[in-house]
């Protein structure tokens, strides 16, 4: 009889500490995976900012920010940001977008807007 409870005791332990241990693995992942997005957000706010204090504000002060300028600063942008950002955020960007440049230019794109709307 007591063969038997032990049994059943050690199996529902078992049961119970995998169920523990997937838990611990998923919020181990999510909370690497919101660093991540936060890292990227950083990255690209501050390229954003960057890029426009250092090219986009010279251009518009003549007069010289056309469609061919506007793409220049795009792809400096993007640049920058595949510079500065961990192996880990790349890897997380190549695996949900599979582009890591389409993926960059439109977080580039939305944080352009979003700091115009801020500025205005």
């Amino acid at each position: 009889m007591d063969t038997i409870i032990l049994t059943v005791f050690c199996a529902a332990v078992a049961g119970v500490g995998g169920i523990v241990a997937k838990s611990i693995r998923e919020i181990a992942a999510s909370k690497t995976t919101n660093e991540i997005l936060l890292e990227i957000a950083s990255v690209v706010a501050d390229v954003v900012e960057a890029t426009s204090q250092t090219y986009v504000d010279a251009l518009k002060a003549i007069g010289a920010f056309d469609e061919a300028a506007q793409k220049e600063a795009l792809k400096r942008a993007a640049a920058s940001c595949v510079a500065l950002l961990s192996q880990a955020a790349k890897d997380y960007i190549t695996e949900v977008s599979g582009d890591m440049n389409a993926y960059l230019e439109t977080k580039i794109e939305a944080e352009v807007r979003r700091q115009k709307r801020i500025a205005a």
